[in-house]
């Protein structure tokens, strides 16, 4: 009986020592919880007016360069009108006054020679140089003004196309900011798209273990449904966040975090904006 009791009482023992050495090991890996993000791109005008027409909404695919929105283009084209008018006439203007120039240094010539041979009085011969300059002015300030207007021109041709809100990428848009018949201002978002090719896994690395991850890494990325997939690390931070975890007894230090961005594969677009992921990391344990 004493022996049962003793064989009982090592196995005991044994199981007890098993646990507690256990207990002391470091963890051979550490489960990270991540959420999906990306940097979303915001579609604004670059002028004010009425948002006339506003062809997406929320959950649309996008194409890089289709049209999504148009502001009322009407006060805009008017500019265009007026300062292509200004520049025709500016242009009939200056033909005349280069004939008029012309006349008058023929006039100079001719008087310029007689007036060298004493022929012409010095009147006759200021008069007809005066001329000639008044008439070569005339030209120059018509040119300015032809430069002038083909500028504003270009301005205004410019602000036209500005009426037209492509998108910038391919992706799908997430929010709609603004609705058609409302006046939006510069800079102001019409929409927001995100590329869905373009979407990463966020998760913060206990100090103690950031010396383990490496940029190029590739770690498993477990999504809520279960399914998992590799994820490449493009990003760790090189500055530590504010302490994730505070030690309110005043007998530790607080546990700064440090983060690290996965790249995953989504062309089955299982990956969305805000999903929880979860990363195993490995660790070297000595």
């Amino acid at each position: 009986m004493k022996r049962k009791i003793s064989i009982v009482v090592l196995i005991l023992a044994v199981l007890a020592g098993a646990l507690l050495y256990t207990s002391v090991q470091e963890p051979r890996r550490i489960v990270l919880t991540g959420i999906v993000t990306t940097d979303e791109v915001i579609v604004s005008s670059q002028i004010q007016g009425q948002l006339q027409r506003l062809w997406v909404r929320e959950g649309d695919t996008v194409t890089n360069g289709e049209l999504l929105a148009q502001i009322q283009p009407q006060a805009w084209q008017a500019d265009l009108d007026f300062y292509k008018s200004s520049e025709k006439q500016a242009a009939a203007q200056l033909i005349q006054a280069q004939a008029d120039l012309e006349n008058a240094s023929l006039n100079f010539k001719r008087i310029e020679g007689l007036y060298s041979n004493k022929v012409e009085s010095v009147e006759t011969y200021d008069q007809m140089r005066t001329a000639r300059d008044a008439a070569k002015a005339k030209v120059e300030s018509i040119e300015s003004l032809m430069q002038a207007a083909r500028a504003q021109e270009e301005k205004a041709q410019v602000q036209l196309g500005y009426t037209e809100i492509h998108s910038p990428i391919n992706g799908i848009v997430d929010t709609r900011a603004a609705l058609q018949g409302e006046v939006v201002n510069p800079g102001q978002a019409i929409v927001t798209l995100i590329n869905q090719d373009n979407l990463w896994v966020r998760a913060d690395v206990p100090e103690t273990y950031i010396d383990q991850i490496r940029l190029g890494e590739r770690l498993p990325v477990q999504l809520p449904s279960g399914a998992t997939r590799a994820g490449t690390v493009f990003y760790r931070g090189v500055d530590a966040d504010y302490a994730t975890q505070r030690d309110v007894s005043r007998t530790k230090r607080d546990i700064r975090t440090f983060e690290i961005r996965l790249r995953c594969n989504n062309s089955d677009r299982s990956l969305a904006v805000g999903m929880t992921a979860y990363v195993t990391l490995p660790l070297n344990v000595k």
